[in-house]
């Protein structure tokens, strides 16, 4: 089992792990002021440890081998850029050259659950902020959206300069421009759902998601259930090129099989026309095990 510091000792991080939603569930109360900083304490230790990490070393290379077409906007100087502030200060920025460039990306994280009391939260959550720095993606290109955020860690978020998503989109939000998508140990619908919103050649070959392996879930589901319920991902896996984040004993249950995903534009326009038309919304009213929280 993997474990993380809390109060300088270690929790361990089940299998079950904290994150996990269901449907009707409560979030967590608002933490008081004292906690309120531990919390933010933890954040930047996490950080910190993450950085320092193996894990991390290999990571950051796949994800900037992955992105690197986009690298494309010449990297503003150390000294003109905006400060954070507030919260943020928590989080100290560092450089992290990438040929002196800055993406072109936009960040959509769903799904990371209750930072302020899960422990495997609080490490996607310190991943997402070394993404955010090592990629150069401005803060306010970052868009975040859990059911289950409290309003102290929205605000903590917004402080950061990020932005809080206010409905629940249930992954179905159209991009027009190269977009990360964060969305670690997530369910299946809303990967399937993310894909039905951006089923073109154009839309999909911007599209670079961060999540569970899509190889692991065609093993681990029988085709004809992943055909029927979670159809796009059925069809895309055969133009899906995937590289998995490096297996670690120590995140085992925190980013197990997590790979980030690209759909070549290439491999797209190979397909017939047929293959992108007539695509229905899914509606999974069959499906005994959906893992989100539908709008509504």
């Amino acid at each position: 089992m993997a474990a993380g510091p809390a109060y300088g000792g270690w929790e361990t991080v089940g299998r079950q792990r904290a994150k996990r939603r269901q449907a009707g569930g409560r979030p967590a109360e608002r933490p008081g002021v004292c906690e309120g900083d531990r919390v933010r304490h933890r954040l930047r230790d996490t950080v910190e440890e993450l950085r320092s990490s193996e894990f991390w070393t290999i990571c950051r290379e796949t994800v900037r081998r992955a992105v690197n077409k986009y690298h494309t906007t010449p990297k503003a100087p150390a000294s003109s850029r905006s400060p954070d502030v507030g919260a943020a200060k928590v989080l100290e920025d560092q450089e992290d050259d990438i040929d002196l460039h800055q993406t072109t990306l936009d960040l959509v994280c769903y799904g990371i659950g209750n930072f302020s009391d899960s422990v495997a939260s609080r490490y996607q959550l310190a991943l997402l902020f070394l993404l955010l720095e090592t990629l150069q993606i401005p803060r306010v290109s970052c868009l975040l959206f859990d059911p289950l955020f409290t309003e102290w860690e929205k605000s903590f978020l917004k402080d950061c300069g990020m932005v809080v998503i206010t409905e629940n989109e249930e992954g179905k939000r159209p991009i027009d421009r190269p977009t990360l998508f964060y969305m670690v140990h997530c369910g299946k619908a809303l990967y399937n759902n993310l894909l039905w919103r951006n089923w073109s050649p154009q839309q999909l070959a911007q599209t670079i998601l961060i999540g569970n392996s899509f190889k692991g879930i065609e093993e681990r589901s029988p085709a004809r259930i992943l055909h029927r319920d979670y159809t796009y991902i059925s069809y895309i896996l055969p133009v899906t090129e995937e590289a998995a984040f490096p297996d670690s004993n120590r995140y085992m249950d925190v980013f197990n099989d997590t790979s980030i995903h690209q759909f070549p534009r290439a491999k797209l326009d190979a397909k017939p026309r047929e293959f992108w038309e007539g695509a229905a919304e899914p509606m999974y009213q069959q499906c005994e095990d959906l893992e989100i929280i539908q709008n509504g």
